[in-house]
Formats: C-alpha cells, sequence, structure tokens
C-alpha cells in the first residue's frame, strides 16, 4: 500500500510547490520578441520564478534566479528551450513561457561550435 501511497503524496506536493505565489510582482521583465530575437543556441535563460519552490530556491541559494533553461534552436522556431520541471521532468518549452517573469540570459564564451553541438544533442536525447 505504501508503494501507491508516496508517489500520490510526492505529486501532491510538487503540485503544491509549483503553484504561482500571491504577490509576486515583476520589476524588470524582457518581452518576450526581444528575448526571441536575442536568444542564440546554447544560450542558459536564468529565471526568477513566481512559484512556492522559486521563493524557497532563492533563499536556500541566496540567488535572485531559481530557475535555468537551454535555449536548443533558433528562436522563432516552436518550443526553443530545454528546462527541468518538478511535476514533468525534462521538457521543451517556448519563450513566451517565461513573457511575465523577470530574465537573464547567460552566453557561453569561446565554446567550439562542436562542443555546442554535444551539449545540445545530449539536452534534446534528456527531453
Amino acid at each position: 500500500m505504501s508503494n501507491r501511497i508516496a508517489p500520490a503524496l510526492g505529486w501532491r506536493l510538487a503540485g503544491f510547490l509549483t503553484r504561482r505565489r500571491a504577490g509576486y510582482v515583476p520589476f524588470s521583465v524582457t518581452p518576450a520578441a526581444r528575448l526571441r530575437r536575442t536568444l542564440k543556441p546554447g544560450d542558459v535563460l536564468l529565471v526568477e520564478g513566481d512559484s512556492r519552490i522559486s521563493t524557497a530556491i532563492k533563499y536556500l541559494t541566496q540567488s535572485t534566479w531559481s530557475h535555468a533553461a537551454l535555449c536548443v534552436c533558433e528562436c522563432g522556431s516552436g518550443d526553443e528551450l530545454v528546462e527541468a520541471d518538478l511535476r514533468e521532468g525534462v521538457r521543451r518549452v517556448p519563450i513566451d513561457r517565461y513573457a511575465a517573469l523577470n530574465t537573464r540570459i547567460c552566453r557561453p564564451v569561446a565554446l567550439a561550435p562542436q562542443d555546442l553541438r554535444r551539449v545540445l544533442d545530449y539536452m534534446l536525447s534528456s527531453v
């Protein structure tokens, strides 16, 4: 019986933690269209999330950022980002998912094209 209870309890806890928290106010949101024009494959999009788990992550890490997603394809071509989600696992999402949140772009420097391809292939195979 405990084999059925633990996953159900975990699912409910994940649902509670991923709910948006009341009172979140973004201070500097970059419009999705600008993100789409700026992001390149290999860029990491840091996100200040608005969920309960985001608040805990920011507190524990002493960081503004609670989430990261990797840009895996040219923007405007669909689900441009790969992220790990507490409930859904590793998945592809569109940039619009973060249109109302504070974000920052981190771009790799001096990453060889073949190494970038290996990173992107690995992330895409993890979905």
